[in-house]
């Protein structure tokens, strides 16, 4: 498991809740990396392998040719059904500058 840690993450032991050491990841994929990681806590001292991977895109890359394209994630596909559901107004919709910008 891992939580937020200004800006990144930390690995926390499942065995005992210390902090891990990632020592080593290969990747396999473009969107999936091995990685194994060990306690930190010399009591404790447990090692993992576990994965990390890229699974969907909330907004394209920029680039014109990525080396991958992921699926779009069902909830920016439900946001976007929403959007385009509502009646047609004149009046401007508070996230239309966002949408606009990540395009």
């Amino acid at each position: 498991m891992s939580v937020a840690n200004n800006g990144g993450y930390r690995c926390i032991c499942p065995a005992c809740g210390e902090r891990m050491r990632i020592r080593n990841s290969e990747a396999q994929t473009p969107t999936y990396k091995t990685m194994y990681a060990q306690c930190m806590n010399i009591a404790c001292g447990a090692t993992y392998t576990g994965s990390l991977t890229w699974d969907y895109a909330l907004s394209p890359s920029g680039l014109d040719k990525p080396r991958v394209v992921l699926p779009v994630a069902p909830s920016v596909q439900r946001m976007q059904a929403l959007r385009d559901s509502r009646p047609k107004t004149d009046q401007l919709d508070l996230l239309d500058p966002l949408e606009k910008e990540a395009s």
